[in-house]
C-alpha cells in the first residue's frame, strides 16, 4: 500500500475530510495545509506554505511543474481555507461532520469554499498523470472571509519570485456560472480623540465632546455617499450599481452624565474602481483637517482624529475579450453576464500579478454562510469535469501550440 492509499481519493473523501478541520478564520488553518501538504508529497508534489507574521495562518503554494521541469506560465487553481462560524446558528447536524443526503453534501464550508478544494485534490493523480506542456499551481489561502487577509503574503511571495502565469481559476461558489466581475473593499477606523469632563460642564471650553465631533464626520461620509449615489459612475451589471458608503461600528463614552473624551468608529466603500477609495479617503482627510479638528482644538489644544486605512482589497473586473473568460463560458455554456457585490480574492491575481482570472465553482452559492451549508452533488460532478477540461486548455500540448495560452 503507497502512502497516498492513506489519504482521500475521490471529492466525497476529501470534501468530508476538509469539512472536518474547523478552520473558521478565529482558528489556524495549519492542521489543514499541514495534512495537504503531506498528502501532496506523497504524489511527488512539493509545497511551499507562506505564513502570517504570527505563524498562526498560512498559504499553501504548489507546482506541478510542466515539460522539462517548467514552473513559469500554466493555470493557478485557486481557492481559501477558511470558513464563517457556526455561532448562534441552528444546524441540523454537526457542521463540521460532512452529511450526504438528498444529492446534498452537508458541512460548514461545503460550498465556500471546501467543495472546490475537494475537487482540485481529487483530481491531482489525473493532473499528474496528464502531459502537460505548462505547469498547474494550486493556490490555497487563508482569511478570504475576513477581508481577503491572507492571500496578500502570497502575492507578495510570489511577486518576489516573480511569477507568470496564463490563467486563474477561483472556485468560490457560483453554482457553475462564470462569474467575470465582484466589487473590491477598502475599510476604515476613526479614532476621535478629546477631553472627558462632567456633562454639567459641557460646552465651557472645558472639555471635548468626542461623540459630537465623530457625528459630524459620520454625516459627512453619507453626504459623500450620497453624491457618489447620485453622481458616481454607475454599472448596471450590478445589484447595486454604483459605489456604496457605510458607517458600520461606533463605540464611544462610559456615562451618560459624563462628556466622552473617545469614539471610534469604522466606515466602508464596496467599489468597482480602486481610485473611488482613494477620492473618498482624501475627501474625508480634508473635511476632518479643515472643518473638524480646529474647532475641536478651539475647545481642548490636544484633541486629534486619527483615521488609519483597513481591510482593502481590490475590485475583480475580467476582460470579455479574454481567452479564460471565452473558453470558461464556452465550458460553462452560460454567456450570460454575472457579478457579485461581495468581495473574492479574484482582483489579487488579476490586477497585481496580471494573471487573466475567472470565477466559476460548484454550489449553489446562495447557501454560502447559513446553516445547514450545503453543496450539490451534480454541481461538484460538474465542477471536476470543468476544472479538468479548463486545466487542459492551459497544458495540453496540442492546445498550447496553437499559441492560445
Amino acid at each position: 500500500m503507497t502512502a497516498a492509499a492513506n489519504y482521500p481519493s475521490d471529492y466525497r473523501q476529501w470534501l468530508a475530510k476538509l469539512i472536518s478541520f474547523d478552520t473558521v478564520s478565529r482558528n489556524s488553518n495549519l492542521p489543514l495545509v499541514d495534512y495537504v501538504k503531506a498528502y501532496l508529497k506523497t504524489v511527488g508534489v512539493e509545497s511551499t506554505l507562506v505564513y502570517n507574521p504570527a505563524r498562526t495562518h498560512a498559504n499553501l503554494w504548489a507546482t506541478l511543474p510542466g515539460e522539462g521541469g517548467v514552473t513559469q506560465g500554466g493555470i493557478v487553481l485557486s481557492g481559501h481555507t477558511d470558513v464563517v462560524p457556526v455561532d448562534g446558528q441552528k444546524w441540523d447536524t454537526d457542521p463540521f461532520t460532512m452529511v450526504e443526503k438528498d444529492g446534498k453534501l452537508f458541512g460548514r464550508g461545503a460550498c465556500d469554499m471546501k467543495g472546490f478544494l475537494a475537487v482540485v485534490l481529487a483530481l491531482v493523480p489525473q493532473l499528474l498523470s496528464m502531459k502537460r506542456a505548462k505547469p498547474v499551481h494550486i493556490a490555497f489561502s487563508f482569511d478570504e472571509e475576513v477581508g481577503c487577509r491572507g492571500v496578500p503574503y502570497l502575492i507578495d511571495y510570489l511577486k518576489a519570485k516573480g511569477f507568470k502565469a496564463d490563467g486563474c481559476l477561483i472556485g468560490e461558489p457560483t453554482g457553475m456560472k462564470v462569474e467575470t466581475g465582484n466589487k473590491g473593499r477598502t475599510a476604515w477606523e476613526v479614532k476621535v480623540h478629546g477631553k472627558a469632563i462632567h456633562s454639567s460642564m459641557a460646552l465651557m471650553n472645558t472639555s471635548c465632546n468626542a461623540i459630537e465631533y465623530a457625528a459630524q464626520i459620520i454625516t459627512k461620509i453619507r453626504e459623500i455617499a450620497l453624491d457618489i449615489r447620485k453622481n458616481g459612475r454607475h454599472d448596471p451589471l450590478y445589484t447595486c450599481p454604483f459605489a456604496s458608503i457605510s458607517t458600520g461600528v461606533i463605540k464611544g463614552g462610559n456615562a451618560v452624565n459624563t462628556v466622552p473624551a473617545e469614539c471610534d468608529f469604522m466606515y466602508s466603500v464596496r467599489l468597482t474602481e480602486s481610485q473611488v477609495a482613494r477620492d473618498i479617503e482624501q475627501r474625508v482627510l480634508r473635511y476632518v483637517k479643515e472643518s473638524v479638528v480646529p474647532l475641536m482644538k478651539e475647545e481642548y489644544p490636544d484633541a486629534t482624529v486619527k483615521i488609519t486605512q483597513g481591510v482593502s482589497y481590490p475590485a475583480f473586473n475580467a476582460s470579455e475579450e479574454a481567452e479564460a473568460t471565452k473558453q470558461a463560458r464556452r465550458l460553462c455554456k452560460d454567456h450570460d453576464v454575472h457579478r457579485s457585490g461581495g468581495g473574492t480574492e479574484a482582483g489579487f491575481f488579476q490586477d497585481i500579478l496580471g494573471i487573466p482570472t475567472v470565477i466559476v465553482g460548484p454550489g449553489p452559492g446562495s447557501m454560502a454562510h447559513l446553516p445547514n451549508e450545503y453543496v450539490l452533488v451534480d454541481q461538484m460532478e460538474r465542477s471536476m469535469q470543468f476544472t479538468t477540461d479548463f486545466v487542459k486548455l492551459y497544458t495540453d500540448p496540442s492546445y498550447c501550440q496553437k499559441g492560445k495560452f
